[in-house]
């Protein structure tokens, strides 16, 4: 599958350590120059908004989508290629979905987690087929991988699901994993 629109699930903060937001900026400028589409979550702050700045910057093109309720507080950047409200956060996330040909997700907050591990489930369920990368800047998802293999190593979730996700700790990792993927679907949904 070829891969044209690539979604970036980051931190509405830039956190404290400054290889967050060099590396976010890095991400940015490697989108523009490889003719990716950026797809992100519409937000103005942290490294959500120093990725869309740095792509747009760059010369790239950037979709962004953001509900209603954080347009209404001001913490939207609309000054990207294509801007999308939604009603609400599941609709952002389908839209990304829909949109996105492949997932990279830097250091964020709750919310990261939560859209990561919502697509990683999906990808189990076959609900989609497509690419996920852990951009693990520094180790920062290193405990999250170890708990990942310790819930396949208690029997929670095949060790095949592992293999749905890459962890990455730069672009060319990343990348090369996006071209080596393939989506293999969890032996208790093929019989």
């Amino acid at each position: 599958m070829a891969i044209h629109n690539i979604c970036v699930f980051c931190g509405s903060n830039s956190g404290l350590d400054p290889a967050f937001s060099e590396k976010t900026v890095a991400l940015g400028q490697y989108l523009a120059a490889n003719d990716y589409q950026l797809v992100y979550g519409g937000g103005d702050h942290g490294l959500m908004g120093k990725v869309a700045k740095a792509t747009m910057d760059a010369g790239g093109r950037v979709i962004g989508i953001i509900p209603h309720f954080l347009v209404a507080r001001e913490l939207a950047f609309k000054d990207v290629t294509t801007f999308i409200e939604t009603r609400t956060m599941t609709e952002r996330k389908e839209k990304m979905l829909h949109l996105a040909d492949a997932f990279i997700v830097l250091p964020g907050g709750f919310g990261t987690f939560e859209e990561f591990l919502q697509m990683l489930s999906w990808s189990q369920m076959d609900i989609h087929q497509k690419p996920i990368a852990l951009y693990n800047i520094d180790g920062f998802y290193d405990d999250l991988v170890a708990m990942l293999q310790k819930t396949a190593d208690l029997g929670f979730a095949p060790e095949a699901n592992l293999d749905l996700f890459i962890n990455g700790h730069d672009l060319d990792e990343i990348f090369a994993g996006f071209h080596d993927f393939k989506h293999v679907l969890p032996p208790k949904y093929t019989n």
